[in-house]
């Protein structure tokens, strides 16, 4: 399995850590997307990990769980005034998720938003709750530094994400398109609850800068 929260993404999601706060802006400009994104290859590892059921006992004869499609709902909040096409964006994704296109949403000038996710009702006091990043960022140096988790590599993002969300979200900046590099990917949510499994994606993609992804997503 692939290092866990290591090197390039650990350090830019570090670097994305706010201020207390929330990314539930009032007045959010709504938006709902129905359409259900492409299918992907998920490697079979990252099944293992949403699978593990905490509760199991070990030798027990593990019962097959249900695999239930969730919604999500994706929060864009600019930090500086103009960064965004409106000042906050509140995205409603279908069950199963969806894309989420950064240049239909971004004005073109440079500054910094926040990203927040906001989980359904049915992922809550649910057991083995996991975020998965898949990245489909191309590794490139800024500044001397490498940056992008590579294409197809995944990360168990978990405890990051979690503590992140409880801000303001992750904070990203448009500088040189940064943005693009840390966030492009496909974000899995699983959670067990009564021996099933939630589970639902977002995939965030800019087809402002393409030559920077690993694929069209």
């Amino acid at each position: 399995m692939k290092a866990l929260v290591a090197g390039s993404v650990l350090l830019l999601l570090t670097s994305a850590c706010t201020k207390p706060g929330n990314f539930h802006a009032e007045n959010a400009q709504m938006i709902k997307i129905d359409a259900l994104p492409t299918d992907f290859k998920m490697p079979a590892k990252i099944w293992e990990i949403i699978e593990k059921n905490p509760d199991e006992k070990p030798n027990a004869e593990a019962a097959t769980p249900g695999i239930f499609y969730s919604s999500m709902k994706v929060f864009l909040t600019e930090k500086n005034p103009g960064i965004l096409k409106s000042p906050s964006f509140a995205i409603d994704l279908p069950r199963g998720g969806g894309i989420v296109d950064l240049a239909e949403y971004l004005s073109g000038q440079q500054g910094s938003f926040y990203v927040g996710v906001e989980f359904p009702n049915e992922f809550k006091d649910g057991k083995n709750l996991k975020v998965i990043y898949v990245s489909q960022a191309r590794k490139r140096k800024i500044d001397g530094r490498v940056f992008g988790g590579g294409c197809n590599q995944y990360f168990d993002i978990t405890q990051k994400f979690l503590e992140m969300m409880k801000t303001e979200g992750i904070k990203a900046n448009t500088t040189r398109e940064r943005h693009t590099t840390l966030l492009a990917g496909h974000y899995i949510f699983s959670v067990i609850k009564d021996n099933q499994i939630f589970i639902s994606q977002v995939t965030i993609t800019d087809s402002q800068n393409k030559n920077l992804l690993c694929e069209v997503l």
